[in-house]
This record gives structure tokens, C-alpha cells and sequence, in this order.
């Protein structure tokens, strides 16, 4: 039978009951009145005599008894589905609830039919946003670590643009630190004799000297990976076994033993850029040119990082002076989520794309606690944009894109084209509305100044009494 919808001016207003059953969850009983229901029956079967055609009649001539007959549970089955989807979004209107995740109808199977003359009710369990006071948000005590850009930072950042610059060479093996490898990889579970991933072009780097050993592969951070790597050839058949992150987005690998296969097809090795390359490439006068060039991006980074810290020190705050109870599990739509949002944020640093890889990693095998711990701010962030009520505009969302289009070496119009395709035009939105609440609270601190140097010893600290 044809598709048949309603007409989308429905003005009936369903009866809605709210249960608390916990903290973040609610059970609502939305009953539609029986007028509605046959009024909505009736015009869906009045549409079909009018349109359907059956062989031997004509086209609005079949007898409304044969069409009941034939359709008349596909038509309630139908009107069904329209009257819940329907009285459901005007429950949470009028309720007022702010979902989080996708409701949960039960076994639609064994939902009951419609029947004319009667009321219909159905019940729906959801998740909603917490409910929490905010603090006084004035005189939060933060710390600005202060770092002067010295020859050292700049001799550093040339070494890393002549790598960044350099020239790959196909190389067979054995491969050492920093050399890039693509092949074949699958991944099981366990045991199943299926995989649940497959990519034919996975790229994989030995890890550094300084990450001793630790690397990421495939977005899952694998703590002996430069063991795995280092000393193989192209042709090699890479096996090991690592564990699913209890936090990662995708639920059917938390806590599973991840058994990974892959078959390395070809490797290159950078050399890098002598410096005189580097000046021609651009178009500058000397290597003075160059390293004033440096400096000055090294100090914007470094600007940058310093009203990050103060931000992070905001988040740290808020998370310890506000507090609530968390929805009982992270889905993965949230999970995801989080990690689109670091991935912008890093993006907009200017942090590369394998440093950012590398830290998505380490954050996807993060703990639950420190999972929730994310999930709380971000519904803090969230209810401190409507507080300091942040708007964002076009303008700021086209900046932020430009950035990003700056760090990957692309056009900000091809970047947004992408963003939009993957719907993450919205988490810019957000990430940018985050940083202005916690700006908000930054600019009304109680700040004291830090050497950098310090600074990073007690942040090191801190996480290694965490650890």
C-alpha cells in the first residue's frame, strides 16, 4: 500500500504523566484521547478508498469493507506509529524535559494496537539532563603560567618544520622510530572468526623515542606498539592483542580483547628539509627571516596554550564545586561526541593530526571514572552557556573553520563541506560556546602568575598522583 502521513498541523494535546524513577531518569504515561484516534483512523482510511486501486476497480472504487480488510491493520499499524511520534514531541514540549540519548518505546512488537472508540496510552523511559545549582562564579582562583620563547623553543619548532616539510622515501625496513607504515588490518574480538573491522589502507607510525613505546593504532592506544613495530619490513604479518577502552564510543568493545592483524604493504622514511630549503619554500629573505617567522607563531601558540590552562583550571573548578549524579551509563552517541569535540578543540590549537590521533587515543582508554568526569562537564558547559546566555555566531563558527583549514593545508570551503557532511558544524558551535562561558569566568578570576616551567611540574604532579 501507498505511504500515507498526516497532516502535519496536529493540534490535539495528549494527557502526560511523569515518573521520576532516578536522578537523570523519567518514565512518562502519554495517553491520546480517543477522538483523536478515530479521527486520525478515519482519515487515513478515507485517504485510501480515495487513492488506492485494486485490479478489476477503479482507482477510488474499491468498497471500503475489501480495503478494510485488506489493509485495515496496516493502516492502524501506521496511524499507530504517527500518533506516538507525534504526542511524544509534544509531551516533552510541554513537559519541558531535555532528552539525552534515544528514548526507549520498549518492544514495539508487543505495543497494542489501536481501537476506535478508545483512549490510546503508551509509555516511554528516558534520560534527561541533570538538574544543578550553580556557585558564585566570581574571584575563581587560577594560575597563568608565563613562558618567554627562547632560542631553544625556535631551534626545536625548525627541526620539527624541516621533518614536517621533508621528503618521503619508500623504504622496506626495518623500521625505526617515526617511519610510517600502510597495510591491511583486522581486528576481532576475541575469538569470533568474523572481524568487526577491516581497513585495507591503515596507517601506522613507530612511536618516538620519547613516547617509549606507546602509540596509537587505529584510534586505540596500544602501550607496547613501537615492540610491535619496530624491526619489521614491508611484507610482515603484524599480530598482537590489545584491550577495548572501558570508555570508547563503540559499546561491543569495552573491555574486549582486541586481536589485531596487520599486513604492512608499503613504509616510508622522511628526511628532512635542509633550512635553506625550508626559507625558499616560503618565499622568505634568510634563515633570520624564518626564525623570526617561527617566533612569532610560537608565541601566538604559546598565548594560546596559556588562556587554555587558565580554561582547563576553570573546568577543574567547577567540576570540584558542582556536583550531581550522572545519567548510569555513557552512550555511545555521548561518547562520540566528547571526542569530536577534543578533536576540534585540539584541531584549533593547532596541534597536528598525529598528536591529536595520539591524544584521542589516550582519552578513548581512560577510565569510566574519568569518562563521567568529561560527560559531567560538558553538561556544566552546556547550562553555563544558558547562564551567561553565549551566542555564536556565523562569523565565529567560518574563524574557527578557517583555523582548521589552515592547520590541515586546505580550503576552509572544502572544510566546511566536510564538517557539514558529518554533522560537526554543531560541535564547533559548541566548542566555541564553551570556551566564551569559561572565558566569562576567566576574566572576573583571581589570577596569579607561574613560571611555565613550574607550571608544568605541579600539573605532571597532579597527574601522577592520579595515576
Amino acid at each position: 500500500m501507498d505511504d500515507f502521513s498526516l497532516d502535519s498541523g496536529d493540534t490535539f494535546e495528549p494527557t502526560v504523566d511523569i515518573a521520576e524513577t532516578g536522578p537523570c531518569s523519567r518514565t512518562i504515561t502519554i495517553t491520546i484521547p480517543a477522538s483523536v484516534v478515530d479521527e486520525r483512523l478515519e482519515m487515513q482510511l478515507g485517504t485510501l478508498v480515495s487513492e488506492a486501486a485494486l485490479p478489476g476497480f477503479r482507482k477510488g472504487r474499491v468498497p471500503r469493507k475489501l480495503l478494510e480488510r485488506r489493509f485495515g491493520a496496516d493502516v492502524r499499524s501506521e496511524t499507530r506509529g504517527q500518533l506516538i511520534s507525534s504526542a511524544y514531541e509534544k509531551a516533552l514540549a510541554t513537559a519541558e524535559l531535555q532528552v539525552i540519548g534515544d528514548p526507549d518505546f520498549g518492544d514495539m512488537e508487543s505495543i497494542k494496537d489501536l481501537e476506535p472508540g478508545h483512549d490510546y496510552a503508551f509509555t516511554v523511559s528516558l534520560e534527561i539532563v541533570p538538574e544543578f545549582e550553580l556557585p558564585e562564579l566570581d574571584g575563581v582562583p587560577v594560575t597563568k603560567p608565563i613562558m618567554e620563547v627562547n632560542d631553544e623553543h625556535v631551534d626545536g619548532e625548525v627541526l620539527r618544520t624541516r621533518y614536517r616539510f621533508g621528503a618521503p622515501a619508500r623504504i622496506t625496513g626495518p623500521f625505526e622510530p617515526l617511519d610510517r607504515m600502510v597495510g591491511s588490518v583486522a581486528i576481532h574480538i576475541g575469538d569470533s572468526a568474523e572481524p568487526f573491522f577491516e581497513n585495507d589502507r591503515a596507517v601506522a607510525v613507530v612511536p618516538a623515542v620519547e613516547d617509549e613505546g606507546k602509540g596509537q593504532f587505529i584510534g586505540l592506544l596500544v602501550e607496547d606498539l613501537s615492540d610491535h613495530l619496530a624491526g619489521k619490513s614491508v611484507g610482515d604479518e603484524i599480530t598482537f592483542e590489545t584491550n577495548g577502552p572501558e570508555s570508547h564510543e563503540r559499546e561491543d568493545i569495552r573491555g574486549k580483547t582486541l586481536k589485531i592483524s596487520f599486513q604492512v604493504t608499503d613504509a616510508e622514511r622522511v628526511t628532512p628539509l635542509e633550512i635553506s630549503q625550508i626559507v625558499e619554500q616560503f618565499g622568505l629573505d634568510d634563515e633570520a627571516g624564518l626564525r623570526a617567522q617561527i617566533r612569532l607563531s610560537l608565541e601566538s601558540r604559546r598565548d594560546a596554550e596559556q588562556r587554555n590552562a587558565e580554561r582547563e583550571q576553570v573546568y577543574e573548578w567547577l567540576m570540584e564545586n558542582i556536583d550531581f549524579e550522572l545519567p548510569p551509563k555513557i552512550s555511545e552517541a555521548q561518547a562520540a561526541g566528547m571526542i569530536e569535540q577534543q578533536r576540534l578543540e585540539m584541531t584549533h590549537r593547532g596541534l597536528d593530526e598525529d598528536t591529536i590521533e595520539l591524544q584521542l587515543a589516550k582519552i578513548r582508554s581512560e577510565s569510566e571514572t574519568a569518562s563521567r568526569k568529561r560527560l559531567r562537564l560538558m553538561f556544566i558547559m552546556s547550562r553555563l552557556t544558558k547562564h551567561f546566555e553565549i551566542n555564536v555566531t556565523e562569523d565565529e563558527v567560518n574563524a574557527r573553520i578557517s583555523e582548521i583549514a589552515a592547520s590541515r593545508g586546505a580550503r576552509p570551503d572544502a572544510v566546511r563541506a566536510e564538517l557539514a557532511k558529518t554533522g560537526q558544524i554543531r560541535e564547533i558551535s559548541m566548542s566555541i560556546q564553551h570556551s566564551k562561558s569559561a572565558d566569562r569566568i576567566v576574566d572576573t578570576a583571581k589570577v596569579t602568575e607561574m613560571p611555565a616551567e613550574d607550571w608544568n611540574k605541579l600539573v605532571d604532579a597532579k597527574a601522577a598522583a592520579k595515576s
